[in-house]
This record gives structure tokens, C-alpha cells and sequence, in this order.
């Protein structure tokens, strides 16, 4: 590594022509443009955005930046580059900046709001390395400034322990529309298949957007009837290496969407993207593409799966009675926290619950525990009471018997759960055409779903409470098919309803 020298007394920065990230990147640290893509990151970081300060000043930002950028993740340079940006845009320092000083980090504390001290964190990290390094640039008493003043608990937190409509985690009532509304939008053919299994898969392993885009065909499997999914723990070791997992369970139904997905390819085997580049960024610009020769060729970076995920996801989400009926804010990050925050509503353990969301430290899931409570405490509760309109999970139409489908006498229209009862319980209004999704179980959240008045809704309800209740020591298994045991609930309300509003005659 090159050292910082001494010239004429004052400290310089040599920078190398060459350097290597922490995964093994070869790049240039005296270009202008730092940029690459690293594992399912992409790193750019501008220096030319720094006009207005001194050019030794920025050598100096450089040589500090090149050393975070060999020993540690692929975006904490990238973080540190984008605070200190924030700090000349919030001083207003357009004049040519030789050096930082105490009188400035202290007019940046004071221009940032109450929520922002994080920002404040991010500056220390960098200016503490800054003037170990004994770089010109920043005068020497700015890092015990701010070695003084501790950085504040991250934005996030807070917006877990709120319970934030806008980003925290999605209220149960929130949870069933979502859930709802993208199984609706992919029935009526407004999204594609994957954008449906990102979904499914968020919601239930609460993964990273990073640890998603870097899953592979080959981390989907079957065990002994069990289906099971290896997700990459890419904030731990080497983010990009693929060198830790931690499995999560997924639901037959989800499953079978998964299998849907794979087998929809002409190509592909098991190192070959789950969510490929070609399928989710097909408008995308070729510089945003990842170029053969990367080891990550085919999948998307992060922030592309991300961005073009919330665009999608965004135009068919559902309205939140949280946000005065506006449309529920989409991002994310938005799943992670409200996987965490029903597992801590389930009583899981906090070991346990930083062992599912991939955190070393305990403090981590805190917050989990000190969100507020949700709209509704559990599964029993809310299927025992009247709820809102905006939640109901089923959203069909009650017919009395088959002469009243859409689609009556045509094959496959009638809906039958033989593990119950040879006798029909509903039809679909499409005839079942073209349905990837497991039957019955995901009919009853579905709109084509067509429930007969006199259909055993009863007996399919009964089963699923009965599974429930095998899964009751894994909480995240048992609650897979809360959303349909709410919406059969409503069902057979619905159905008891119209007989009493009939004199209590029961349907032929």
C-alpha cells in the first residue's frame, strides 16, 4: 500500500496507480471517476463533483477513501464519499475549500434536523481515518470534535420503532392488501411472474435486496418433500463471495411459483441467476447491465432490482387508511422490517430473530421489540373480529350454486379440495385458466374466485387451523396461510349472512 510521505514538511498523499478492493478489484485511485461493480453492488463515486475545494484536499479525501475501499464492503466508501458531498452542500462552502475545520462540522451539526444526527456518524468515520492518517486537508481537532459527539440512533431504527406508515414496517392490515393486490395484479397478466416470487420471497425471509439479487437457481430445492431456500448472508464476510447462507422454508404455493419461474426459461441451469438481468431490466440502459467476464454476469445489481421492483410494485399498491388513503409507499427495505417486527410480535427470541434476519449483534433487533403495537395483535384476534373494508383478504363474488358461475359447466371452472370433501366449494371466472397458484388455498384471496353458498368452506377452514397448528413451534411456517384463513373466515361470514337474511334456509 502506498504511504503517505513527507514533501518540504507538509504531509502528501501518494496516491498508487493501482489498488485492489477487498474482494480483489483492480482499480485506479488517482482517476477522477472511481466505478465498478462489485458481487450485486455497483460502486461510482464522482471526484470531479468536488470542483470547489482545493486539490490537495481532495488527493487527500482520495488516499483516505482507497483504504476503506481495500478493507472493507463494497458500498461503505461509497457511503462515506456520499457524506461528506452532503456536508459542503448543507455548510454552503462554494468557495474553494483548502480546510476543514472544527467552526464547519459545527455548522453542519447545527443545520441538520433532529432525525438526521446519523449524518453526523458517517462524517466522524471518515475524518477520524482522515487525520490518523495525518493528511492536509482537516485540522487535527475536528476528530476529538466529534469523538465528543456520539452519532444518534440511524433513521431506520426509528422508523421500526414508530411503526412509520411511510418506512417502517406494513401494518397487518397493510400486509393483507399488499399480499392481495400483487396476486390480483399477476392474475389480470399487469405484472410478470418474477415480480410476484420477489414478493413471496421478501415476505417470507425478510432478505436484503442485495442478498435476493445474488440468489442463483440452485439455492431453490427440495428435501424431503420440503421446499427450501439457501439465501447468500452478504453482509457477512465477503459480501459478494456467497460463502454464508441461512435456509429458510417456503410454501408449497410459493414453491410451485418458483418452479414456474425457473421452468419458464429456454436456458439456464443452477448458477444461473433466479432473477435474471434480461427478465427484470429489459428497458434498461446497457451501461446499466452487468458485461460478460463479471462473475456476477446475468443477475442485477442491487440497486436496479430495487429501483425497478418499488416502480412496479408502487403502481398497484393498495391504499393505506395509515396515510390518510394514499398509496401505500413501496420500498424494499419496508418487508425486512416487518418480517422482523411479526417474528417479535410471534415471540421469537431476539437470537432467534437475529439468526433469520442475518445480524451478529443482538442490539440490532432491539427495535423489533420496542415498535409499536400492530393494528392487529395476532392471527385469532383479527379473524375474530369485524375488519376494516380495506383489509379484507376476500374480494370474490358469492354466488349461490354453479348455475350462477361465469364460467358455469365449463372444465375446470369447479374448485374442489379432495383432501376434504369430494363435493365443489367454488368456481373460478376464468375457468382456471392459466393459474399457477395452489388451489384452493390461494382462491380464496383471489377475484375470480366465485365461493358457492352451500360449498364445505368449513371443512377447508378447519384443515388449515389443523396445519397451523403442527407448525405452531416455527411461527413463519404457521402463519404462511393466515391471509387465506382470514379471507375463508369471511366467506363463511358472508355466507351465513345471506342464510339469515333468507330465514335461515340453507342452499340447495
Amino acid at each position: 500500500m502506498a504511504r503517505a510521505e513527507q514533501d518540504g514538511g507538509i504531509p502528501v498523499a501518494r496516491l498508487p496507480l493501482k489498488a485492489l478492493t477487498r474482494s480483489g478489484l483492480v482499480f485506479n485511485p488517482q482517476e477522477d471517476v472511481w466505478q465498478w461493480v462489485d458481487g450485486v453492488f455497483s460502486v461510482r463515486m464522482d471526484f470531479r463533483r468536488l470542483s470547489m475545494c482545493d486539490s490537495q484536499l481532495v488527493e487527500s479525501l482520495k488516499y483516505t477513501l482507497h483504504i476503506f475501499v481495500e478493507g472493507n464492503a463494497p458500498t461503505y466508501a461509497v457511503n462515506l464519499f456520499n457524506g461528506f458531498l452532503h456536508f459542503l452542500r448543507v455548510t454552503e462552502l462554494e468557495s474553494v475549500i483548502e480546510t476543514i475545520g472544527v467552526v464547519d462540522l459545527s455548522s453542519y451539526r447545527a443545520r441538520l434536523a433532529e432525525q438526521e444526527g446519523w449524518r453526523l456518524g458517517w462524517l466522524n468515520v471518515l475524518i477520524q481515518k482522515w487525520v490518523k492518517l495525518g493528511l492536509p486537508g482537516v485540522q487535527s481537532d475536528c476528530a476529538e470534535y466529534l469523538r465528543e459527539r456520539r452519532k444518534q440512533g440511524n433513521a431506520k431504527g426509528q422508523a421500526v420503532r414508530q411503526s412509520c406508515p411511510v418506512e417502517g414496517p406494513y401494518s397487518d392490515e397493510e400486509y393483507i392488501a399488499l399480499y392481495r393486490s400483487v396476486d390480483t395484479a399477476y392474475g389480470q397478466g399487469e405484472i410478470a411472474l418474477w415480480v410476484l416470487v420477489l414478493t413471496r420471497l421478501l415476505f417470507a425471509t425478510g432478505g436484503r435486496i442485495s442478498q435476493i439479487a445474488s440468489l442463483k437457481v440452485k439455492d431453490f430445492s427440495c428435501v424431503n418433500g420440503s421446499y427450501l431456500l439457501k439465501l447468500p448472508q452478504v453482509k457477512n464476510g465477503l459480501d459478494h463471495s456467497r460463502q454464508s447462507f441461512t435456509v429458510f422454508p417456503i410454501s408449497p404455493s410459493t414453491a410451485r411459483l418458483v418452479v414456474d419461474l425457473i421452468e419458464s426459461r429456454i436456458d439456464g441451469d443452477g448458477d444461473s441467476a433466479l432473477f435474471l438481468q434480461e427478465e427484470v431490466m429489459r428497458h434498461a440502459l446497457p451501461r446499466n447491465r452487468r458485461v460478460e467476464g463479471d462473475p456476477f454476469f446475468g443477475h442485477c445489481t442491487r440497486e436496479s432490482l430495487s429501483r425497478i421492483f418499488s416502480k412496479i410494485l408502487s403502481s398497484i399498491a393498495p391504499l393505506t387508511s395509515r396515510l390518510g388513503f394514499e398509496t401505500l409507499p413501496i420500498n424494499p427495505r419496508r418487508f425486512r422490517y416487518t418480517y422482523g417486527t411479526r417474528l417479535a410480535e410471534e415471540g421469537a427470541s431476539k437470537a432467534e430473530i437475529a439468526d433469520r434476519l442475518g445480524h451478529a449483534d443482538l442490539q440490532n433487533v432491539d427495535v423489533y421489540f420496542e415498535a409499536s403495537p400492530s393494528i392487529v395483535d395476532n392471527i385469532d384476534h383479527a379473524m375474530g373480529e369485524q375488519l376494516a373494508p380495506l383489509a379484507r383478504a376476500f374480494r370474490g363474488r358469492m354466488i349461490d350454486a354453479e348455475e350462477q358461475a361465469t364460467q358455469s359447466g365449463e372444465a375446470g371452472s369447479r374448485i374442489i379440495d379432495f383432501r376434504v370433501s369430494r363435493k365443489p366449494l367454488a368456481s373460478c371466472s376464468s375457468g382456471g385458466r392459466g393459474c399457477a397458484l395452489s388451489k384452493p388455498v390461494a382462491c380464496y384471496t383471489c377475484f375470480r374466485f366465485e365461493p358457492w353458498l352451500d360449498g364445505p368452506h368449513e371443512l377447508v377452514l378447519d384443515r388449515l387451523e389443523r396445519e397451523r397448528a403442527e407448525w405452531s413451534a416455527d411461527p413463519r411456517i404457521a402463519a404462511i396461510n393466515d391471509v387465506a384463513i382470514i379471507a375463508i373466515r369471511e366467506v363463511i361470514a358472508d355466507c351465513a349472512y345471506v342464510r339469515k337474511q333468507r330465514g335461515g334456509a340453507r342452499g340447495a
